[in-house]
Formats: C-alpha cells, structure tokens, sequence
C-alpha cells in the first residue's frame, strides 16, 4: 500500500518536476544528409502558396499534435467530470440521510471509534455500506444492512479501517492521477491495484476487533447484493466486494497470519522511483537541424603586376651618367638539394633485445641505377627471449594451478565447517529433545495435579450450584406471586390507567387492551413459572 501511494503522488508530481527542474535536453541526430555527388531525387511533393500570399479556400486542417491534445484534453474532462459527479452524489445522498438512532449500531460505532466520531447516516440510494470524505468522514447505510444488528460490528470495524488509513483520500489522488494518465494502460492497473489492496488492507484492520467468522459471513452476504452504483464507486469504498476478489478475501480473512511490515525495503522502493521519475520528468528531446554549409568561394584571378615606370632623368646630365653602365652579372643558380642518405631516413624502434644491425652499404649516388629508399634489416631470432617468454609461460600456468588447489583447499574448508556446524545443530537438537520431553514429563505431572485440583473445584461449584438453585427457586416462586397480584391489580381501570401514563412518561406506548390482555395472561405465566422453581428446586435437592 505505501508504494503503491507513493507511486501515486510521484506520477502527480511528474508535471510539477516539469515545470520546476531544469530540463535535460536530449538532442536527437536528424537524418544523414545527401552527399552532393549523387544524383538529387527528382522533387514530388504538392505545390504551396509562398508566403505572405493569401490563398482563400477551405480552413487548415489540424496538426497531428492538435488532434492528440484534443483527445487527452476529451478523455481528462470525462473521467474527472465522473469523479466530481460522484461526490456530488455522495454529499446529496448524505444530506438526504437521516441520522442513525439504533442503539446497537451507535454503541458499536463508540465502542470502535478512536478520536472524532464519524456521521452514520442511512439512506435509501446505497445499495451497500460505503465511506467516503476526509477524516472523520461519513458512512452510509442501506436499509437491508441496518436491520441486520449482528453485521454491524464487521461493517463499522471495516469502513471505519477505510477512514483512519485515509483510503478515500488516495482514491481521489489516483483518480486524478488516471485522469492525466488515462492513455496509459499501467496507470489504469495501478488504479486497480490500489483499490484491491485497500479493501485488503481495510480486513486486516477489521479483524483485529472482529471475529473472523462473523466478518467472513458479513462479506459473503454483502457480496451476493447489487453494487454500488458505477458513478458513487468512482467516488467511495464500499465493503461489498465483486465475485473476482470474493475468493481472495474470504482466504486472507480464513488464514490465521499477521502481515510483515518491511520499513527499510518500502523506503528503497519509494527512493528508487523517485531518482528514475525525476530525470525522466525533466528530461526534454530536441532535433537537431542540418546546417548546410556554403560552398567555398572561388579563388581570386591572379592580379597582374603593375608596370614599373621608368626613373625620372637627374636634374643635370653628364656624359658620365649617360655612359653605360656594366651589365649586372646574373645571380648564382640555387645549389641542388642534398640528395637522400640513410641517415635522413627515420630509423625504426629496435626491438629491446635484438642486437645492433650491421651497418647497410653505401648507398648509390642519385640517378644512378638502382637508387632507392629502401630499408634492409636482418633480425637474428633471440634464442633468450623465446625461452623467457615460455618461462613465463610456465610461470603462468603454474599460477593458475596454484589458485586452482586453493580454491579446491577453500571448498573444503566450506565442507568441513558445513559438517561441523551440522554436528553442532544435532547435538543442539539432541539436546533441545531432551529438554522438550523432560519439560512434557513435568507438565504432565503439573497436569495432573491441575486435574485433581479441578475435579475437587468442580466438586465445590456443584454444591455452590445448587445451593444457588434452589435460591433461584424460592425467588422464582416470590416472582410467580408478584405476578398474580399484578394480574389482580390490572383488572382496576384506574391502576390501567396509571400505568398508562406512567409508560407515557419513559416515552413507551401501551394500550388499555394490552393491559387487559396481560392480565388474563399472567397467572399462566406464574403457573409455568412455579412449575419451573420445583423442577430447580429438584435438582438443587439431588446429589450429582
């Protein structure tokens, strides 16, 4: 019951997570994008206005996401409406009520009641005992079942179950609960399951001041009339029980076991939820968009080299000046590149146990037949290595072999304790036998004695018996006198009278008829009563 009401306040509490909590967002890859070098699809598809252009014609269609808020918003609207329907009713039928006055039925609800009295009302509308609202709640009886006096105690210890442990409260949580979750098929059987766990809940409760007996025949008869109407059960819990979970009940309420409470395990249970429900509340998924990138812009053309302009001529020319000058002589051609030696060549990482590589011959000079960058290197096989490696090897499997033997040692061990703990389990039994029969040996002797002690007790409540007898006796023929003079003293209109108003007074109706009557009857009455005392009296007289 606890986990499942706290599954029940979590899943309300989902939307608040929602809107408090930061969002977790979840980004959700689109679909690859068309690479540019395959050929592009050819375009299908319909032809719509460009934007900003109004187009007249028929209204637009709801989107899909519409439409399914329109059908939870429809399906939230139903079920919460059923429920406030209910209540309603309820809180008519009990306006309607009148309050109980059996005195049977009032004295079992104080003898039960712990705290705040609850309203006891009984009404024509309830087909069963039902109990709705808050603490201290009311109850409604049906007329079938108030005049059944023997039954009240089972249906009061039940319903008032249901008002202590709050089951009306959690019945409205889950109701609310499945009129936001109402297109998820597990939020319904959880509904369910609450309620069946409540009714057990609400036996296991009852009994503890019922008896079982009574409690099972309360429920069995309960169970063979009509329902509650479809909308109060939306709204109440009522004791009577359908023919499915009839069975069920009947034997939890046979069976003589006591429910286990498990605090640390409901606790787990209720954290775990939580810490799943509440990233899953925030959790928010997203799509990401592809970004197509613009395509790279052409390289510029080159840009040609501005044309030098000729130096302006010197202010004063001489002949020196315009004589020519010597021809610069052209610069030097760049030295070839170095050509490739081995040594530029990065050399590989040698193995940590190979020996040095000889040295490679010299290589040919470039362009020369046969000039390559080529590597030769000769390993030799290391005769060390391969027999550490199968040293290691062995090694390892020596190992293996050694954990192998101490866990068949560490087995066992396992064993001989097992052994040893059976031996001392039998001595422990051996011992316990022991004691249980010299323990019977001293109660039979206790027994006995309690017997003798009994036999002589009986002996001495028979005598007490029938002295009590016949005092009975003489008080019953005292009894059957009293009676004849009553009779003598009826037969007075004016004592008839009295009597009349006298009963009048404690609120009691009687007639002169019936007064009539009762003294024609009452010396026969005094007769039997007479005749009673001597056969008391006889048996008061002789001896066991």
């Amino acid at each position: 019951m606890d986990i499942l009401r706290a599954t029940i306040c979590l899943l309300l509490a989902l939307p608040v997570i929602t809107a408090l909590f930061p969002a977790l967002n979840l980004a959700v890859l689109p679909p690859v994008a068309p690479t540019t070098n395959l050929p592009l699809p050819m375009w299908q598809g319909e032809v719509t206005p460009l934007p900003g252009v109004e187009v007249s014609g028929s209204l637009p269609w709801p989107s899909p996401l519409h439409l399914a808020a329109a059908v939870w918003l429809l399906g939230v609207v139903l079920i919460a409406g059923r429920l406030a329907l209910g209540v309603l009713t309820l809180d008519r039928w009990t306006r309607q009520g009148r309050a109980v006055q059996c005195p049977t039925w009032l004295s079992h609800l104080d003898r039960l009641t712990r705290g705040a009295r609850p309203k006891l009302v009984s009404t024509d509308h309830a087909a069963s005992p039902l109990s709705w609202g808050a603490a201290p709640g009311v109850i409604l009886i049906d007329p079938a079942s108030l005049a059944e006096r023997q039954a009240a105690p089972a249906i009061l210890a039940h319903e008032l179950a249901h008002l202590r442990r709050h089951d009306w409260v959690f019945l409205v949580l889950s109701r609310l609960t499945l009129a936001l979750f109402w297109f998820n098929p597990l939020v319904w059987r959880l509904h369910a399951d609450l309620s069946a766990r409540s009714e057990e809940a609400a036996d296991a409760a009852a009994l503890q001041t019922v008896d079982r007996h009574l409690y099972a025949k309360a429920l069995v008869r309960l169970a063979a009339h009509p329902s509650p109407r479809a909308t109060t059960a939306q709204a109440s819990t009522a004791i009577a029980a359908d023919a499915k979970s009839l069975k069920k009940r009947i034997a939890c309420i046979m069976s003589d076991t006591s429910a286990r409470r498990r605090p640390m395990t409901v606790a787990l249970t209720v954290a775990a939820l939580a810490v799943v429900a509440t990233p899953l509340a925030a959790l928010e998924i997203s799509r990401q968009t592809w970004v197509e990138a613009a395509p790279p812009a052409p390289p510029a053309p080159p840009v040609p080299p501005a044309p030098q302009t000729p130096p302006a001529p010197p202010a004063h020319l001489t002949l020196a000046a315009l004589a020519p000058s010597a021809p610069v002589p052209p610069a030097p051609p760049a030295p070839p590149p170095a050509p490739m030696t081995w040594a530029a060549l990065p050399a590989p990482p040698a193995p940590p146990t190979a020996p040095v590589p000889p040295a490679p011959p010299a290589p040919p000079p470039p362009g020369a037949p046969g000039y390559s960058y080529r590597y030769v290197y000769n390993a030799t096989i290391d005769e060390p290595s391969e027999t550490r490696a199968k040293a290691r090897r062995e090694a390892e499997q020596a190992r293996r072999d050694a954990d192998a033997a101490r866990a068949e040692a560490q087995v066992q061990r396992i064993e001989a304790q097992a052994r040893r703990e059976d031996a001392a389990r039998a001595r422990t039994d051996a011992t316990r036998q022991h004691s249980l029969a010299t323990a019977a040996r001293i109660t039979a002797t206790q027994a006995a004695a309690m017997g003798e002690r009994a036999r002589v007790e009986a002996e001495r409540h028979m005598v007490q018996a029938r002295v009590e007898m016949r005092n009975g006796a003489v008080q019953m023929r005292i009894g059957a006198a009293e009676m004849r003079r009553e009779a003598v003293r009826l037969q007075n209109p004016a004592y008839r009278a009295e009597k009349i108003a006298d009963n009048r007074a404690r609120g009691n109706t009687v007639t002169d008829a019936q007064l009539i009557e009762l003294s024609r009857t009452l010396p026969a009455r005094a007769a039997e009563m007479e005749r009673n005392a001597d056969t008391m009296e006889q048996r008061g007289r002789t001896p066991a």
